[in-house]
């Protein structure tokens, strides 16, 4: 589910159960960083958990798997692209 105040910009495939808010942390797994309100051009979106507070506990987040171009869109399906 997206809702206010986030950019998905064009090719992003979001897994089902991908809940993207403003606030919602934005994990990308190749560049090892985070962000909030955008999700760039190409990206296969999942859910998933950040740990926090010295590993006490998690919080929810979006994770980025990876990014995809026209090529390999062309190639892959939407189910083999949320596959890792």
């Amino acid at each position: 589910e997206v809702v206010e105040g986030v950019i998905v910009e064009e090719n992003s495939v979001i897994s089902m159960g991908v809940y993207l808010g403003q606030s919602t942390p934005i994990y990308d797994r190749e560049a090892d960083t985070v962000t909030y309100g955008r999700i760039p051009a190409g990206s296969v979106v999942i859910s998933g958990n950040m740990p926090k507070a010295g590993g006490k506990y998690s919080l929810y987040c979006a994770v980025i798997v990876k990014k995809v171009d026209a090529k390999t869109r062309a190639t892959t399906s939407l189910n083999d692209l949320l596959r890792d």
